[in-house]
């Protein structure tokens, strides 16, 4: 005869929760990862001690940390540049809405097609 073990029939029921909380958060957390890239630094940074922007094409001190007009929250280090979105890419809406994204605000705001008065609701988004 096979005996059939449960992974968590030795945990407590306390334990048990704490569990499932854990994979829910890692479940969240993959949904939300950023957009990330890195920029190596053309002139070596202990010559000029600034980072270019190749979105903006504004220079910043070493150890800065800036947003550009792509809604990019952005860091110069002496090695590179590396910029991650500030933003999440709505999904799992309904089709009767649309997405619009605010660049004052760098967010996207889901509403209906037929009315940008009311907002519809986001089943989660992906980016931030």
């Amino acid at each position: 005869m096979f005996s059939t073990y449960s992974l968590t029939s030795h945990l407590t029921p306390i334990r048990q929760k704490s569990l499932v909380c854990v994979a829910l958060l890692l479940l969240a957390v993959d949904d939300a990862e950023s957009s990330c890239y890195v920029s190596p630094q053309q002139v070596p940074n202990e010559i000029t001690r600034k980072c270019k922007d190749d979105v903006d094409g504004t220079w910043h001190e070493l150890g800065e940390t800036w947003r550009n007009t792509d809604c990019m929250r952005c860091e110069c280090s002496a090695e590179s540049m590396s910029c991650c979105t500030m933003y999440g890419i709505p999904s799992g809406y309904s089709d009767d809405c649309i997405a619009f994204f605010d660049r004052q605000s760098c967010r996207y705001r889901v509403h209906l097609r037929n009315d940008s008065s009311i907002e519809c609701g986001v089943h989660h988004s992906v980016g931030k």
